[in-house]
């Protein structure tokens, strides 16, 4: 798992094709919840999930499953 500096659904992206099973996202939720309550959190969780979900579209990936190292690209 990746318990640090995950700040967007590309991050959660990059942690898993790294090889996380998990990751844990804390600084946003609280900044949602901070900001707007519980709509707030909703609001950073569907944020979340649509940047994964394009970043994955992105990679041609239709499921988290297919995630791995080979859509790293070292620069």
């Amino acid at each position: 798992f990746v318990d640090t500096g995950i700040r967007s659904g590309t991050d959660v992206l990059k942690a898993l094709a790294l090889g996380a099973r998990a990751v844990f996202i804390g600084r946003p939720i609280l900044y949602g919840l901070a900001s707007g309550g519980q709509d707030g959190v909703r609001r950073v969780l569907d944020i979340l999930k649509r940047e994964l979900v394009y970043d994955m579209a992105c990679c041609g990936l239709t499921s988290i499953d297919q995630i791995n190292k080979d859509i790293l690209y070292k620069h």
